[in-house]
Order: C-alpha cells, then sequence, then structure tokens
C-alpha cells in the first residue's frame, strides 16, 4: 500500500502542473504590453532629444567657424597674406550622430504605437454560447458558458 502512495504521490503533482492557464494570465500580457509600450516611447523620446541636442550643439559649434571664416575671407580680400580655412569634421560627425539619432527613434516611436494598440485590443471576458443538443428525441437549445479571449493582429 504504501508503494501504491509513493508511486501515485509524483502522478498527482505532475498532472497539476501541466494544467492550463488561468485567466488572470491574460492581465500580465496586456500590463506586459503597455509596459513594454512605454519603456519603447521613452527610448524613441530619448534618441529624439539626444539628437536635437547633439545637431544643435553642432551647428552652433559650425556657425562660430562659418562666421570666422567669413571674415578672414573678406579680411584676406583686403591683405596678401593666405587664408586658413577652418577644419569641420568634429562638427560634421556630430551633425550625422544626431540626425542618425532622431531617425532612430522613428522604429521605436512605431514599435510603441503597435503594442499600445495590442495592449488595448485584448480582453477577456465570459460569454453564455448556445448550442442545439439531442435531448429525449427532440433538439433542445441549451446554454452554456464560454471564455472569450479577444487579441486583434
Amino acid at each position: 500500500m504504501k508503494k501504491i502512495i509513493l508511486y501515485a504521490l509524483p502522478l498527482v503533482f505532475s498532472v497539476g502542473a501541466f494544467c492550463q492557464s488561468t485567466p488572470n494570465d491574460m492581465q500580465a500580457v496586456k500590463t506586459d504590453y503597455r509596459k513594454k509600450s512605454k519603456n519603447q516611447k521613452t527610448t524613441a523620446w530619448v534618441l529624439f532629444g539626444g539628437g536635437v541636442a547633439i545637431t544643435t550643439v553642432s551647428v552652433v559649434m559650425a556657425s562660430v567657424k562659418v562666421t570666422e571664416d567669413y571674415v578672414n575671407v573678406i579680411a584676406g580680400v583686403f591683405s596678401s597674406e593666405p587664408v586658413q580655412e577652418n577644419n569641420y569634421t568634429a562638427e560634421n560627425i556630430l551633425l550625422v550622430t544626431g540626425t542618425a539619432s532622431m531617425l532612430a527613434s522613428i522604429p521605436f516611436f512605431i514599435a510603441s504605437k503597435k503594442n499600445k494598440r495590442n495592449a488595448m485590443a485584448m480582453s477577456a471576458n465570459i460569454k453564455m454560447e448556445n448550442a442545439r443538443m439531442l435531448q429525449y428525441q427532440s433538439f433542445v437549445q441549451t446554454s452554456y458558458p464560454a471564455i472569450v479571449l479577444k487579441i486583434k493582429l
């Protein structure tokens, strides 16, 4: 008798481990989509804001050098000394980096919107379904409860 109980006990626990999930898991999925959407939107705004800041710094740095170049050109017209040109390597690198950062934020905005739409589209409820059943040699309309899970893709 002890052996039967010892062999049956793991069987009982393993059956419980493979049961279907409860409807409460639906809320977790919905909140996961919302959290993912919020994180993506935050990432998008950080990338966009950083790109704007880096591009602005690049433009300000370049505008100082451009003004200096114009002054040197005008002064060079009236003198015989050669005009020294500025190097715009750092400004160009910052401009490209800022623009790339702003462009990289676009897919994050799109993905955030899609995940938010998925979170709002999901719903779960209980609905009474009707079925025709044969009972005592005639068809009878019988209702039964059903769990409805809607996920719009």
